[in-house]
């Protein structure tokens, strides 16, 4: 663990210069008091999603909200496939074999758009691809279709994590993303993926698992 303090007159830039030179994994932000003043696109947290080369955490947690992150408490991900989404189940699955919880994957119940077929075989199939890789136990669940469902599935979860939509720039949260960093009672981390290539999301029939395994065990 290495700690670095330093005075700035732009946050945004220096932080994206540190973790530039540092040849940082994962930049963690703490967006809670500050992202009701500013959209995504503005002020450092803007500055940060824009040009940061590595991973970006973007953490969101309600004044009453409970940081329990334990292993009775497990980590759930909203997925739909999608590259965001693959980064944030990354990550996810990262934290959850640290504190050796559960991870949950939470996919639309009921129709899908393909033939009425739910997200079932979608999160089997990121379960299996982040229990061989990484180790961890991954529950799929099905959920209502909309925010309220996930805000729901996460009453009993330590964090929820999100994968944050490419588009941020022009949309910025989006309306469910929004209603979970308002309502979710666990502390929220949205993720958006840096310029490295990813280590989960299989490309072709390749899948590779990167810095999520950093010191685990072989």
């Amino acid at each position: 663990m290495r700690t670095a303090a330093f005075t700035s007159r732009d946050p945004g830039r220096d932080l994206v210069r540190l973790a530039s030179q540092q040849e940082v994994d994962l930049l963690l932000l703490d967006a809670s008091s500050a992202l009701g003043e500013e959209s995504l696109a503005n002020g450092e947290l803007g500055a940060v999603l824009a040009d940061a080369p590595c991973d970006v955490g973007v953490l969101i947690r309600r004044p009453d909200s409970l940081a329990t992150l334990s292993a009775d408490r497990p980590v759930l991900v909203p997925f739909g496939g999608a590259e965001h989404d693959w980064a944030a189940l990354e990550l996810a699955a990262w934290i959850a074999g640290a504190i050796g919880a559960r991870l949950e994957l939470a996919g639309v119940a009921g129709d899908a758009g393909e033939a009425g077929r739910d997200a079932s075989w979608l999160l089997a199939n990121a379960s299996l691809v982040v229990q061989q890789f990484a180790g961890v136990v991954t529950e799929p669940r099905l959920v209502e279709p909309g925010a309220e469902g996930l805000l729901r599935a996460a009453d009993g979860a330590g964090l929820l994590v999100v994968g944050l939509s490419e588009r941020w720039r022009q949309e910025g949260l989006g309306p469910v993303r929004a209603s979970l960093a308002a309502g979710a009672r666990p502390p929220t981390v949205f993720a958006r993926r840096g310029l490295r290539p990813g280590g989960l999301a299989p490309r072709g029939t390749l899948t590779r698992f990167t810095w999520s395994l950093g010191g685990a065990a072989p």
